[in-house]
This record gives C-alpha cells, sequence and structure tokens, in this order.
C-alpha cells in the first residue's frame, strides 16, 4: 500500500549526468584556453532555444502545477480499489497511451500558421451553440494534410491550434465533405489569449469560450514537439492532461475545469477530479523510455484531470499517427507507462 503525504509537494526533476555536464564540471577546475576557450565563450553565447508555444498564459489552470495541492486519502484508496477491480480495467494496472502505432484512438493534431489554408465546417450536428459559427463563417487555418490524419472511429476527434488565428478548435464526427470543408458532430473554440475555460465555468475570462462539458482541447493531446523538447531540456510537457477514464461517477457531477458530466455512469469521481503521481516516485528508478518520462514527469508535476469516459481500459491521447502521417515511430507506443502503476497516483483534493 503507498504511503499517502497530507501534503503534496513534487520533488525537484533530478538533472541527468550527461556528457555534457561532465565537461561543464571539468571546465570548474581546468580553464580552457585558446580554442577552446572561444568554443567556450561562442556557446556561452549562443541564444537558448525557445520552448514550442503553448497556449492559455502561464496562470492557467491548464499550465498550473500541482504544488501544495493536498491528498485525498480516503479517495485514493477508493480509486485503487476501484481501478484494480473494475472489469475493463483490472487487467491493465497502468495508463495506456492511444494514438501511437496501428491504434486509432488517439487525439489527430495540427497547428495552424498563416502559411496553411483555411479550413471550414459546413454543418455541425450539434448546431445549439452560436460561438461556433466563426468555423463556418472564418473557418480555421491547418495543413493540407489534414484530412490525413481523420480516423473515421466513432469518435473521428480534431483538434487545431491555430496560432493564427489566435484559437484551437476541437470536432469531433469528423467528416471531410469537400476541398478542405468539413462535417462534424460536435465543435468547440478556445481562444489562446484567454486561460482557457469554458464560458460556463465561473473561473473563465472569456465569453466566447465553448467546449462539450468544459473539457480543455489542448490537454486532450500529447503533441510530439513538446515531448522532443522535454527530452533534450529534461522537462515535462508543460501543461496539464486529460485522462480518459475506463468509467466516472454521473453521480459525483463536474467540478472545475469541467462544467458537464456524461450521464449513466456508475464507475469512479468526477469529471475534472484531479489526479496525480506521488511526490516521492522516483521516476528515474522506472523502467521508461525518454519519451515515456517526460510524460510521466509531466503526470508527477502537473497531474491530469478526469475529463472523459474511454469505454475501455483508461488512456491518455497522443498526437495520432497514420500511415500518411508518421508521428511516433519508435519513440512511443501504447505500452510506454507500463513501468509507472496506477497504485503510484493520488486523488487530489479540490481546490
Amino acid at each position: 500500500m503507498p504511503v499517502f503525504h497530507p501534503h503534496f509537494q513534487p520533488t525537484p526533476t533530478p538533472v541527468s549526468l550527461t556528457r555534457r555536464t561532465l565537461l561543464m564540471g571539468s571546465a570548474a577546475v581546468a580553464p580552457l584556453t585558446g580554442a577552446g576557450a572561444a568554443s567556450a565563450a561562442s556557446s556561452a553565447s549562443a541564444p537558448r532555444q525557445r520552448p514550442p508555444y503553448v497556449p492559455y498564459g502561464p496562470r492557467s489552470y491548464f499550465r498550473s502545477r500541482v504544488t501544495g495541492s493536498k491528498v485525498d486519502v480516503e479517495a485514493t484508496g477508493r480509486f485503487h480499489e476501484f481501478m484494480a477491480s473494475f472489469p475493463e480495467q483490472r487487467g491493465v494496472p497502468y495508463p495506456k497511451i492511444n494514438g501511437t502505432g496501428d491504434n486509432r484512438w488517439g487525439t489527430p493534431w495540427a497547428r495552424g500558421t498563416t502559411a496553411h489554408p483555411v479550413w471550414r465546417v459546413r454543418n455541425i450536428e450539434d448546431n445549439s451553440n452560436p460561438l461556433n459559427r466563426v468555423l463556418r463563417t472564418r473557418g480555421f487555418r491547418a495543413p493540407r494534410w489534414l484530412s490525413d490524419v481523420i480516423t473515421g472511429t466513432s469518435d473521428s476527434p480534431l483538434c487545431v491550434m491555430d496560432v493564427a488565428s489566435g484559437f484551437t478548435v476541437f470536432l469531433t464526427g469528423v467528416d471531410v465533405v469537400g476541398r478542405r470543408l468539413l462535417d462534424v458532430r460536435s465543435a468547440g473554440v478556445t481562444r489562446h489569449a484567454s486561460n482557457g475555460l469554458d464560458h460556463r465555468n465561473q473561473k473563465s475570462n472569456e465569453p466566447r469560450n465553448f467546449t462539450s462539458r468544459g473539457r480543455i482541447s489542448d490537454a486532450m493531446v500529447i503533441r510530439r514537439d513538446l515531448v522532443d523538447h522535454g527530452i533534450e531540456h529534461d522537462t515535462d510537457l508543460g501543461h496539464v492532461l486529460h485522462l480518459f477514464l475506463v468509467e466516472t461517477s454521473s453521480a459525483a457531477g463536474a467540478r472545475h475545469p469541467m462544467v458537464g458530466a456524461e450521464s449513466g455512469k456508475l464507475g469512479f469521481g468526477a469529471e475534472g477530479q484531479r489526479l496525480a503521481v506521488r511526490a516521492d516516485v522516483d521516476l528515474a528508478t522506472r523502467r521508461l523510455s525518454p519519451a515515456a518520462r517526460v510524460i510521466a514527469r509531466t503526470l508527477q508535476v502537473r497531474g491530469c484531470y478526469i475529463g472523459d469516459n474511454a469505454g475501455t481500459a483508461s488512456a491518455l491521447k497522443a498526437e495520432q499517427e497514420t500511415e500518411d502521417h508518421p508521428v511516433w515511430g519508435r519513440l512511443l507506443h501504447q505500452d510506454s507507462l507500463r513501468d509507472l502503476r496506477w497504485d503510484d497516483f493520488v486523488v487530489l483534493q479540490h481546490r
């Protein structure tokens, strides 16, 4: 049984001992001369690589850390029992990562810029919200290869971070019906200059933000560029993750950042409930690939929130790859987090 800490304080990520750090240590006791000194001076003056763009600002829930969060000991015990006994989950004691290899249940993702063409939505089956009108009139920018990543599954989602327009688009039930023209089942738009929360959330600062049940669209995808940056700099993804739990509890309802919950569910927890890897888990001792370590570090430093029902074993969703649009290769696969167990997680008190 894991030990629960009344105050959850993530431990600093240990610095890996690399050839570069060894050389830096040698430099402290052996001053460089000649060409070595010139090389060191050049390196010192080189600009630091900027991290990939992450929206919504450093004070947003999306980019928040779990520092100072208290553990709900009773809920943590129930969570561990549930994950070990629920029929669709008990055989998978770790978080799956969907969207890699042949798995088609990830999140197709693209970054739109001014160099990309405009895509538009023709019809939205769930046409109840006028805030999505911009998708018909103005549209959004995305690469021409966008149609290559549409999965055609029952969810058929799509997430586009359109930096040219300053918003993220999340669509479900996506069907390409014309030249850069889509029909969708549902749609959501969140402005990058806001805190990323749905306008129905009392903490939202943008009346035009709208997503299904208040989900944070950008939290629903593990991006390849952020993983690469995390590997190179020994950091995390820089944002909280959206967990697709095997089954939630409709009776528990919803809590921040979510504003609604799916009905008819008899599992565990409210939608919006935040989880994290215990602070005392030494990730360096786990058999994790460099990419998996970035994700595990994210789950320890920033955590995840319950946002959807998975319908099968609980999972996070990676940037979807297809034969026409490879993303991960051998860097990441569905079982990359197999050495990070659900017993390593704690349920955090709501704040």
